[in-house]
């Protein structure tokens, strides 16, 4: 890792770079919306009445949606979290 950044000076491009290509990985993005989609239809199903669950064929249809949406976007955080992308910065001794 590197050192904290002082005030007044320029930072390292190759540092710069590291963490802009880890700010804007994919994985992160998908995990997102992913969770805010899966959060959305668990809410949705636990408010679905008996009308929308004999639609269904008794299956509450939206909450098994939502989490599996939920646990895959926790796939992708973990994913992401433990095989970051970018150059991997090495501190100048």
């Amino acid at each position: 890792m590197s050192k904290p950044l002082e005030p007044g000076r320029p930072q390292d491009t190759v540092v710069t770079g590291s963490r802009m290509a880890r700010l804007f990985d994919l994985r992160y993005v998908i995990a997102g919306l992913l969770g805010v989609y899966g959060v959305v239809l668990v809410i949705r199903g636990l408010l679905d009445g008996p009308e929308q669950l004999a639609r269904a064929a008794g299956t509450a249809v939206n909450l098994w949606t939502g989490i599996g949406l939920v646990v895959v976007s926790v796939i992708f955080l973990v994913w992401a979290r433990t095989r970051p992308l970018g150059i991997e910065v090495e501190e100048a001794e």
